[in-house]
């Protein structure tokens, strides 16, 4: 590790924690460091492994170099006696309006409000996640007290959260089958919340033309149907790998996208989120662009690992949609099927359609506590305001 800044912790977000018992030898430090490259990309990657793209030092390094949302980032990172890493965690500073999940009445009034309170509504989270997409940032090895080192990595939230003036802490985004290893959080206060759920496709076809095969007749016409309707108005979709010279258009068209979304609006993306995913993540990027009669309308970006196809950013020019999201979408299918992924992460919101290609609508949980005692019990009577509203999910596939 380099000897570059890092963040200055209390005292007791620094000092080892010994395992209990005559034969107790291990302890356990944490150390917060403020840039990705502060620590050695292989080591970094080495606990994480070849199945967490978004995980990965070469995004992680493509999003903070970014600069987005003015977000500050930190990295917790937990050696053992031996200076061997045993796990770290991605944390940002971000600045949340939760004015939005309000109803539109509300919302008008809040706005006035703000005439002489303009950061009514609006909170500074320190959050752990992966950036801008959905999914978790906390990496363990295996083998390790996972209890003491969560201790050790709540301690280190809480110095963050301290030094950036943040009284909420959340960290997101946990699938079902994950909360057993990450449920050792609520010994340390944090409660268990929904977040908008994941629309995610489990491959289990050898070739699209099974993917098809495998879909009942009403929904596979539904598909031919709306890819020759693209077809018709002269619209294709091709692989572009080379793409960051055009980074000024790609964030033009997510800026349509994001002034269009109806509900929650907070990543905003600039033409170096683009530049840097393809000058860093190499081979685990890849540009679908939709072109009509030669003209580009839309894009999508996807990342790519062991395991995931990821469909992160959708965007288009400007004026009415001619299914240029259905396309994409298709064509990410396409290729995480032709990668032989076992998942193809499909993201959040629009799950309606996204249910009628085949994905499921799987459940994301975060888990959150305040700074304050007294802020934390009020937290428990909240709602759940990023629970989704129920939509009947349809069987699409004959098994």
């Amino acid at each position: 590790m380099s000897t570059t800044p890092f963040l200055p912790l209390p005292a007791p977000l620094v000092a080892p924690l010994e395992r209990s018992g005559a034969a107790a030898t291990t302890h356990y430090r944490a150390v917060v460091l403020t840039s990705i490259r502060d620590i050695d990309a292989a080591r970094w990657d080495e606990l994480v492994g070849t199945a967490a793209v978004t995980r990965s030092h070469a995004y992680l390094d493509a999003i903070e170099s970014a600069s987005l949302n003015e977000c500050r980032y930190y990295y917790p990172v937990v050696y053992d006696e031996h200076n061997e890493l045993v796990a770290h965690a991605c944390v940002y500073t971000i600045v949340t309006d939760f004015a939005q999940l309000l109803p539109a009445r509300q919302q008008r009034w809040v706005h006035r409000l703000r005439r002489w309170w303009p950061r009514l509504f609006t909170v500074k989270i320190t959050e752990c996640a992966s950036p801008f997409v959905a999914g978790h940032a906390l990496t363990i090895r295996a083998g390790a007290e996972r209890e003491r080192v969560l201790r050790e990595l709540d301690l280190a939230l809480a110095g963050i959260a301290q030094a950036e003036r943040s009284w909420l802490i959340v960290i997101r985004d946990f699938l079902e089958p994950e909360r057993a290893a990450f449920d050792g959080l609520l010994a340390h206060g944090f409660q268990p919340r929904l977040n908008l759920p994941l629309a995610r496709i489990r491959v289990r076809w050898a070739s699209y033309a099974d993917y098809l095969g495998a879909m009942r007749a009403r929904y596979r016409k539904d598909v031919k149907r709306r890819l020759q309707r693209a077809q018709a108005s002269g619209q294709q979709v091709e692989v572009m790998r080379a793409f960051g010279q055009h980074a000024d258009t790609w964030a033009a068209q997510a800026a349509v996208v994001l002034a269009n979304a109806q509900r929650f609006k907070r990543e905003r993306v600039g033409p170096g989120y683009y530049r840097n995913m393809e000058r860093k993540l190499g081979d685990h990027s890849v540009l679908l662009v939709a072109r009509r009669n030669g003209r580009i309308v839309a894009h999508g970006l996807v990342l790519t690992d062991s395991d995931n196809t990821v469909a992160t950013f959708f965007g288009r020019e400007a004026g009415r949609p001619n299914a240029e999201w259905f396309s994409l979408m298709n064509e990410v299918i396409r290729l995480g099927i032709e990668r032989r992924s076992r998942y193809i992460h499909l993201g959040l919101g629009s799950y309606a359609a996204k249910n009628l290609v085949g994905a499921d609508i799987e459940p994301l949980y975060v888990y959150c506590r305040t700074t304050s005692r007294l802020l934390n019990a009020l937290l428990r009577l909240l709602p759940e305001v990023m629970k989704p509203r129920a939509e009947p999910t349809r069987r699409i596939f004959h098994d």
